[in-house]
């Protein structure tokens, strides 16, 4: 069924959507009719609660919000290699124009809610300048929640200027 929407040069932007979301949700290992955004949590809490292992973002399905960008780019390449008399602005299909360059549109909405980043913290006794540090591996700053560091004084956090703790 999803493959018939890519194939289809008639194909509306909301059955793409769909129709992506649910090979991805497919590809991902999803139950059918679960969504992009609820298997991401499932295996999300699945990882988080054995606790083995910290949890690779990049090990995660998308979220639903980066995965109709990708469908609707997926679309756009399935109908330029299809037919050469398609022609669909790339803009309109999950691209943006930035500095005379096509670029995918990767995401409008954060890729986790802003409460749950908050609990991401490291522990590291050195300098949280390799990839064993967990905030860094998340692609987050250090912050006051960590164990030693506290965001202070490690190549993984931003500095902090004098002028911001003055009054003028």
């Amino acid at each position: 069924m999803q493959g018939k929407v890519f194939m289809n040069n008639n194909s509306i932007k909301a059955d793409i959507i769909k129709a992506g979301e649910e090979a991805l949700t497919c590809l991902y290992g999803g139950l059918p009719l679960e969504g992009l955004n609820i298997l991401r949590w499932r295996k999300f809490t699945s990882r988080v609660i054995t606790g083995n292992t910290s949890v690779q973002v990049k090990s995660l399905a998308p979220t639903s919000d980066s995965g109709q960008f990708h469908s609707l780019r997926v679309y756009h390449q399935c109908q330029k290699w299809m037919s050469e008399e398609v022609d669909l602005d790339p803009t309109d299909y999950g691209w943006e124009i930035k500095p005379g360059k096509l670029c995918p549109i990767l995401m409008e909405l954060p890729p986790t809610p802003d409460k749950l980043l908050n609990i991401i913290r490291c522990n590291c006794k050195q300098n949280c300048d390799t990839k064993r540090c967990v905030c860094r591996k998340n692609g987050l700053q250090c912050s006051v929640g960590c164990g030693e560091c506290r965001g202070l004084n490690c190549s993984n956090s931003v500095p902090i200027a004098e002028s911001d703790f003055t009054d003028e």
